[in-house]
């Protein structure tokens, strides 16, 4: 994946939680299994793996491709 595509998926990571039912990135975090640091990475730097972003789409209950818009 390119790293324009990475970051494109971080910024609007941050977005998509705040309209979640999670709001926080911390509460995001806890139900993805992975540190509150990891969740601010992914926003910053981008999200490099697919199966990351299939499985955050999953959790937000989104499809995949509106990480990508």
């Amino acid at each position: 994946m390119t790293q324009y595509l990475s970051q494109r998926v971080g910024k609007n990571l941050k977005n998509l939680i705040k309209v979640s039912k999670y709001k926080t990135q911390d509460n995001f975090a806890s139900v993805m299994n992975v540190d509150p640091t990891t969740v601010r990475r992914w926003i910053a730097l981008g999200v490099k793996d697919v199966n990351t972003i299939e499985e955050i789409a999953n959790k937000l209950d989104i499809d995949f491709m509106e990480l990508f818009n």
